[in-house]
């Protein structure tokens, strides 16, 4: 695999950025010619795959200083969406800031005019080498910081939510855990599953969705949240029944409420995970939708309990 790796800002990810994202929430960023924001903790970077440019957003916590290794965290968007757009749907940073761990927002090819990540199902006529970009950002990313390669983990929104699994099944020498926000993993991923370790996984998924159906079948070979939560469990060998918990419906307008479903004690002390929102559509809680539960919290605090090796002491 060759690839070449500049931190600079692509004039297609400048023009995204600027239209969809602020500072903090709403205070503009603006890029400089190194590519460097004015907020100098977020680089806009860019890697060429086999001849083909591939960039993402990179966020530097403030309490990085190199001495020690950090975690890294990738967020991917959904369908159609770009790395910019998740940057503030999906907003990490304030966890990152406070658990140091590097993050990472990368932006997917397009495929008929939308972007997307290579997954199967509807994404099946793609030849985009996600697996390739990941693992190319990986290695351009750990040349320039002092990541923790034990405890590199995924995340994503919907098709990056279902990203996120395919990394799971095939990207496992590098991937600790996994979470994902109203999306599933599809026919193709489970197909050609075969991680190298157990993997720990946390899914958030609204039973009203209609773009990414929590029953499957929508998009078209798709599978139902309950095939995915039974194959990771089985996988990674958890108890087999969940234990079932009751979130506090502390937002009665919302007009949803949360159940927690955990199936533990799986090999290296792994476990899986899921928050079924009855009533939720195609959202991130805490951002949209269900306000009884904030995702981006929910997986960190998960994911953040594994390395590659299983549950950390």
């Amino acid at each position: 695999m060759r690839f070449y790796f500049s931190k600079r800002f692509s004039v297609l990810s400048m023009l995204t950025f600027l239209l969809v994202i602020g500072c903090s929430e709403d205070e503009p960023i603006m890029p400089t010619d190194q590519g460097v924001s004015t907020e100098t903790s977020i680089f806009f970077n860019s890697l060429t795959l086999e001849g083909i440019e591939r960039d993402f957003i990179l966020y530097l916590p403030e309490s990085y200083d190199g001495s020690t290794a950090v975690p890294l965290l990738f967020n991917f968007h959904g369908y159609t969406q770009s790395a910019s757009f998740q940057f503030s749907y999906g907003n990490m940073r304030s966890i990152a800031d406070t658990a140091n761990f590097i993050l990472v927002y990368p932006q997917g090819k397009l495929l008929n005019g939308n972007t997307h990540w290579n997954v199967g199902s509807w994404t099946k006529r793609s030849n985009s080498d996600d697996l390739g970009f990941t693992d190319a950002m990986i290695e351009a990313i750990a040349s320039d910081y002092n990541i923790d390669l034990t405890r590199i983990y995924a995340c994503g929104y919907s098709n990056g939510g279902a990203f996120s699994f395919e990394l799971a099944c095939r990207l496992s020498d590098r991937i600790a855990a996994i979470g994902s926000v109203s999306g599933m993993m599809t026919d193709r991923t489970q197909n050609n599953c075969s991680p190298s370790h157990p993997i720990p996984m946390i899914s958030i998924h609204g039973t009203a969705d209609n773009i990414v159906q929590y029953n499957g079948n929508i998009p078209e070979e798709i599978m139902s949240q309950s095939e995915t939560l039974a194959y990771w469990a089985t996988f990674n060998n958890t108890d087999p029944d969940p234990t079932i918990v009751d979130i506090p419906d502390i937002n009665n307008s919302d007009g949803s409420t949360v159940e927690f479903l955990k199936y533990p004690n799986g090999d290296k002390d792994v476990s899986v995970e899921h928050y079924k929102i009855t009533g939720g559509g195609h959202d991130w809680p805490g951002k949209t939708g269900n306000m009884d539960i904030d995702a981006s919290h929910l997986i960190w605090n998960f994911v953040s309990k594994f390395d590659i090796n299983g549950r950390m002491e």
